[in-house]
């Protein structure tokens, strides 16, 4: 009983999700990627770095569209919450890497937090009061794929959030198999030539994507 209402807590109370919204990304990438695949009735998202199933999420208006997929948080709070607003989904408890390994370090403030991650700059920077660390379980994202039903398909919308490592997980995905129609991902660039010179706007480039929608650190790629 007291999980089911922390449950609903996290989920509705603490960040007042009572009730229906125009759209539920912080920037109003949602609205952009819905209005994208309006005429798509059907079809599948990946989110890395999931976070939470409504706050600031970028893949629930095509949920509420009856669309499904599979979401991903390094944060066990974050899956479990996932696993009871999303049953339909796969939701997995992983961080992704490119990395042969089975653990990685997660670098935290508190077991909710948007800032949470693996990379370890990243968190002494974010983090000047200091942090925790846990080791978490990891794998590739063609691995993730591998066991759902969802191996081997184009995905239609993948979302990545994960602070600082995005170039990671981008290179754990078969591209010549899975080619996402539309990829979002955070790039903070204070000008046009730190853009130019970022790691994981360079890798899209050279896979032929090309910006489709852009604000403040949030860029949404489409396939050339």
């Amino acid at each position: 009983m007291y999980k089911y209402f922390s449950n609903i807590y996290n989920l509705y109370w603490k960040h007042k999700n009572f009730f229906p919204k125009k759209q539920y990304s912080c920037f109003g990438e949602d609205l952009f990627v819905s209005d994208y695949f309006k005429n798509q009735d059907s079809g599948f998202y990946v989110d890395v770095g999931s976070y939470h199933p409504f706050f600031w999420n970028n893949t629930y208006l095509l949920h509420k569209k009856k669309w499904s997929g599979i979401n991903i948080d390094a944060n066990p709070l974050s899956t479990e919450l996932f696993k009871f607003a999303r049953r339909d989904d796969y939701n997995f408890n992983l961080a992704i890497t490119n990395k042969k390994k089975n653990k990685i370090t997660l670098y935290y403030r508190r077991k909710m937090n948007v800032l949470n991650t693996t990379d370890e700059s990243f968190a002494k920077k974010n983090f000047p009061n200091g942090y925790e660390t846990t080791d978490v379980e990891c794998s590739t994202l063609d691995s993730v794929l591998s066991k759902t039903k969802y191996k081997g398909k184009v995905i239609d919308f993948l979302n990545i959030d994960v602070e600082n490592t995005e170039k990671d997980v981008l290179e754990s995905l078969s591209f010549e198999i899975y080619r996402p129609k539309l990829i979002c991902v955070e790039i903070h660039s204070e000008s046009e030539e730190n853009l130019r010179n970022n790691i994981t706007y360079q890798f899209l480039l050279e896979k032929k994507y090309e910006i489709a929608w852009q604000k403040e650190y949030s860029f949404i790629f489409s396939h050339v």
